[in-house]
């Protein structure tokens, strides 16, 4: 075989691999096995240690995976945006969308938070940079009175993270006709958050 399709073969194994172990996790989370990878994907531990080396191994091409497909290419179009405001729109909007199409990234973010060994950090980098754009993005809001809250941007983008987070946990994937819907609700829930004058009187 020549060493391009050679190449080519072996990636195609490697992503059906890695598709595989995605599934299982949303089923069983950190309880997955090599085990289970072998027997869903229907090859030997060898196999799978060829192409990974280690759980480790395969668990980050898992995130890297992840990255490549979701983050990077979102992160990309939220960077071209000039308008603080377009921007936060468009990055509520994608990111929300994104939650309601791909449900295991309810486990893969909860890993990135908790996975402290030093392997995942280029994992926890690429996640940040999120956290970091959309913070400035609220933070150039609130310097140029766009927006009137009283909460830190650090604060606020962390609130918005976590609600769109959520989504994870009830949205129906049965029901793809509403995601548009979802999208714009999120939308609108954090410019009317972030719109408001003063801050809630504490109790």
């Amino acid at each position: 075989m020549a060493t391009g399709k050679r190449e080519r073969s072996s990636q195609k194994k490697k992503d059906r691999i890695i598709e595989t172990t995605t599934r299982l996790l949303l089923k069983k989370g950190s309880l997955t096995s090599t085990t289970d990878v072998c027997h869903a994907a229907k090859l030997t531990r060898p196999t799978l240690y060829h192409y990974f080396g280690s759980k480790r191994n395969l668990l980050l091409s898992v995130h890297r995976a992840t990255i490549e497909r979701d983050l990077k290419p979102y992160m990309a179009e939220a960077r071209k945006i000039g308008d603080p405001l377009e921007r936060l729109k468009y990055m509520v909007r994608t990111h929300t969308k994104t939650m309601c199409s791909h449900p295991e990234l309810r486990v893969l973010i909860h890993d990135t938070l908790i996975v402290k060994d030093k392997y995942f950090r280029e994992v926890r980098e690429e996640w940040k940079e999120h956290y970091v754009l959309l913070r400035d993005t609220i933070a150039a809001l609130k310097a140029n009175d766009t927006i009137q809250t009283d909460v830190k941007p650090s604060w606020a983008a962390l609130f918005v993270l976590g609600m769109i987070t959520w989504v994870t946990y009830w949205f129906d994937y049965e029901r793809g006709e509403t995601v548009d819907e979802i999208a714009n609700a999120a939308v609108q829930l954090v410019l009317n958050s972030l719109r408001q004058k003063k801050a809630i009187p504490e109790k």
